[in-house]
């Protein structure tokens, strides 16, 4: 082992540890679970949602002591529900919809209804354009009134059963909400969905966010009256950038929580609850010596999508493409977490993911905890007040879990708005192992280059660009299949000291085999971590395939020994 190696052994608990800011409102752990059958249809996911939420601001309140389950028979839900109440001494109600909504209204949660109409446009799902947001106003309304949200056909439905109507969306525009019930609101949280989807709205409920659809002057003006450093659930209507941009320059990060399942009885338990363990025991402290020049790392992108880890990350039909694949382990492979969102949204998604690690599997904060551009992070509030306390708080995720490397994207990844980002957060975080930076557009904008930044305690942090990107049918010279991307990494001379590449995965291209892109599935396409493994089985013998934290701890020994 060089000494280089030897110096960076430090055990991380001599710094001391953080405690974890929590960014949402804390829901207590109940005494009951009302287990609804899941919704199929969207109105009756209205309805459900906002039962929910009901049932959790009343026990957020002290009014109550139970909470509403979606009973969903796929992925780890069923699992989570049993743990969580085994571990709490839960008692579980089974109810279909409308006996749920009955008992919440006679034991005076739900206090009646909040009309809306659904939104019938031609838009694409998800797309910006004229819509009908009169689900997303209904939500604002029922959070602060305590009723359910009803579209407008079922609305004879639920006064047969006795709920009378309390309010009536369905001209209510989100300015209209803003105006009306601004000082109401949380400025802690707020939420931004296509009203088409009523997932993730029982958490908005209970927080009593602000709901907006797509970016815009209202969207602004929501982001800007909450606190610098807070997030935004769900995902709204418009281009990636659309929504992420504003939310950055007014210091929010995203979520992407939009197909988010029962979140307010996942995020009950405390960081520490009795048989929770969201320490990752495989963190590396050392790298051991070899013959290779070239150590190349893959990571996989959208490693900040909360949604997508606590369901098709390791669940269900599209698990086997990424972390439930069955040859898992066979090459070093980083994995991006929201690690900090889990935490508190669906800690047992988290520790789901740390415990089936193998050796080989080593894991980023990806976007550190959220979906937001680090050179952009309260640009709008003309201060780096956000960006520090996103820094200051993170720090006790990476206590908590031990993972001390982080990915971020980036608008300019080397402007100095970034530099001074990354600064900020190496200052935060004593032991952070490096920085992975990437662009919005292109990912390879810095084609492997690396700067370095001043630390805690006198380090020198490595700031590490993308080199190349597994990412099919683009136009773009670093994006390629596994077979381009392997030959360009064989190619590359060594020099006189060792070559470090870090290439990142796009989640979502198919390939159909190591040399071209595909459309989509079928005829043995794959995507994800096979794609990866092509490219590995394909590198000469001086490229090493490395994990995340030894290619880090690599470069930082040849950096001290030049």
């Amino acid at each position: 082992m060089t000494w280089p190696l030897v110096m960076l052994m430090i055990p991380l608990w001599l710094y001391g540890e953080a405690v974890p800011h929590r960014y949402y409102p804390e829901i207590p752990v109940p005494r009951e679970v009302i287990a609804v059958p899941q919704a199929h249809v969207v109105e009756e996911g209205m309805v459900l949602e906002s039962l929910a939420g009901a049932a959790a601001r009343a026990t957020m309140e002290g009014r109550a002591s139970v909470l509403v389950w979606e009973d969903l028979q796929y992925g780890a839900y069923p699992r989570w529900l049993s743990e969580l109440a085994e571990a709490h001494r839960i008692r579980i109600r089974r109810l279909n919809l409308d006996e749920a909504v009955v008992d919440l209204a006679d034991r005076g949660i739900v206090k009646g209804l909040v009309v809306y109409r659904h939104d019938r446009s031609e838009r694409s799902l998800h797309d910006r354009g004229p819509m009908d947001e009169s689900a997303n106003s209904g939500t604002v309304i029922a959070g602060l009134r305590g009723g359910i949200l009803v579209e407008e056909a079922l609305e004879g439905h639920y006064r047969a059963l006795g709920l009378k109507r309390l309010a009536d969306a369905r001209a209510v525009t989100p300015r209209a909400c803003l105006d009306r019930y601004e000082p109401a609101l949380s400025r802690s949280v707020m939420c931004a969905l296509d009203p088409r989807v009523r997932n993730v709205r029982s958490m908005a409920i209970a927080c009593r966010a602000m709901v907006v659809a797509m970016s815009g002057e209202d969207y602004t003006r929501a982001l800007m009256r909450c606190e610098p450093d807070s997030p935004v659930l769900g995902w709204g209507a418009g281009m990636e950038d659309e929504m992420t941009a504003p939310s950055s320059r007014a210091g929010l990060f995203q979520t992407a929580t939009n197909w988010c399942h029962n979140l307010t009885v996942l995020s009950t338990e405390g960081l520490w609850a009795d048989g929770l363990d969201l320490h990752w025991e495989g963190a590396a402290r050392s790298a051991s010596p070899t013959g290779a020049r070239h150590y190349v790392n893959f990571t996989i992108t959208d490693g900040d999508n909360i949604q997508w880890v606590m369901g098709n990350f390791q669940e269900g039909a599209e698990g086997p493409s990424y972390y439930g694949n069955p040859r898992r382990g066979q090459v070093p492979f980083t994995w991006g977490l929201p690690a900090a969102g889990l935490a508190q949204l669906s800690p047992r998604t988290l520790q789901d993911v740390l415990a089936a690690a193998t050796p080989n599997d080593d894991f980023v904060l990806y976007n550190g905890g959220g979906y937001f551009y680090p050179d952009l992070y309260g640009a709008d509030r003309g201060s780096t007040r956000a960006i520090q306390l996103h820094a200051e708080r993170l720090r006790a995720y990476c206590d908590l879990t031990d993972i001390r490397v982080l990915a971020f994207n980036f608008q300019d990844w080397d402007g100095p708005e970034a530099r001074e980002a990354c600064r900020i957060f190496a200052q935060a975080i004593p032991g952070l192992l490096g920085i992975f930076a990437f662009q919005y557009y292109p990912y390879s904008a810095g084609e492997g280059e690396v700067y370095w930044v001043d630390g805690a305690d006198g380090d020198q942090v490595p700031v590490v660009s993308c080199r190349k990107t597994l990412w099919a049918n683009t136009p773009r010279p670093n994006d390629a299949p596994p077979a381009q991307v392997a030959g360009a990494l064989n190619g590359m001379p060594a020099g006189t000291g060792p070559v470090f590449s870090w290439v990142l995965v796009h989640a979502w291209s198919w390939f159909t085999d190591a040399e071209t892109g595909a459309d989509g599935p079928g005829n043995g396409a794959e995507r994800g971590y096979v794609p990866a493994l092509w490219a590995a089985e394909r590198l000469e013998e001086h490229v090493r395939v490395v994990r995340s934290d030894e290619l880090l701890l690599r470069l930082r020994a040849a950096h001290a020994t030049r």
